[in-house]
């Protein structure tokens, strides 16, 4: 599928898919609202399953896992995108020897890389062990790290290990500290190399995407917390790196109605 049909600009009337096939291709493609992991409804004030004492990345570790059996074939039925996306915006990046993707989930990110570059040494993170299983059966060859990402991010900058692509494709709108992670996650990218991530933002006038933190509870009985944030918010860190591509996407349908992630990629200086 070509970048541009899941492309999306925002008009005060609301979205406008790139394509009119996008539109009617999205409205097929969900998940279901009950029955099976992966299903939401929003939650209601303190639920029992939402522990104040959980940080928001525990409460994701916790549904993914949970969810892990089922989740490539929600993300299909759901009309995941963004695979597309970065197997086209990796056509214009090289040479990689390595590559990071960090919340790995069950490997698709990091399948997508080892179709672009064959060669290269890829490491996978990701806080759900369920999931990381998957990505291990998926990628035998790769390293798996059972780790937040937050941690991993901090001590290998500190240890100065880099990589020539950095991705975090779906992950990032479970950190509590975008700006403060990726202030981290930039110093892992090698000089000239590239950092490609997505994360959910706050879009005005469109209501499934309004609020700045959102939690739902999924079919499993597990609350996942959402934290969305401002384009400037994110994009404040990269003065110096030539920004690639810098827009809005849809990424899935959930419950019938798209899923708007930013799409950000960046080379660092050589």
């Amino acid at each position: 599928m070509p970048t541009s049909d899941a492309s999306a600009r925002w008009t005060p009337d609301g979205m406008e898919l790139g394509t009119a096939a996008a539109a009617a291709r999205g409205v097929s493609r969900r998940l279901p609202t009950s029955g099976r992991p992966g299903s939401i409804i929003p939650v209601p004030a303190d639920p029992p399953t939402h522990r104040p004492s959980e940080s928001v990345p525990e409460r994701a570790r916790a549904y993914f896992e949970a969810f892990a059996a089922d989740y490539d074939a929600a993300a299909t039925e759901a009309g995941w995108e963004p695979n597309e996306l970065l197997a086209g915006a990796l056509a214009d990046v090289g040479p990689v020897r390595t590559a990071l993707d960090l919340a790995c989930g069950t490997g698709s990110t990091l399948a997508v890389v080892r179709r672009a570059f064959p060669d290269a040494g890829l490491t996978g993170v990701d806080l759900a062990g369920g999931m990381l299983e998957r990505a291990r059966a998926t990628l035998p060859d790769a390293r798996h790290v059972h780790q937040d990402i937050a941690d991993f991010a901090a001590a290998g900058a500190r240890a100065g290990e880099r990589f020539d692509l950095v991705t975090c494709i779906g992950g990032l709108e479970f950190t509590e500290d975008l700006p403060g992670v990726l202030e981290d996650v930039r110093r892992l990218v090698r000089p000239g190399g590239h950092l490609v991530i997505t994360y959910e933002p706050v879009v005005l006038g469109w209501e499934p995407q309004a609020l700045r933190a959102e939690t739902n509870l999924g079919s499993n009985g597990l609350g996942l917390t959402t934290i969305r944030w401002e384009p400037g918010e994110v994009t404040a860190g990269f003065a110096g790196w030539r920004e690639v591509s810098n827009r809005l996407v849809v990424a899935y349908q959930r419950d019938g109605l798209p899923t708007i992630y930013g799409w950000l990629q960046y080379q660092r200086p050589a």
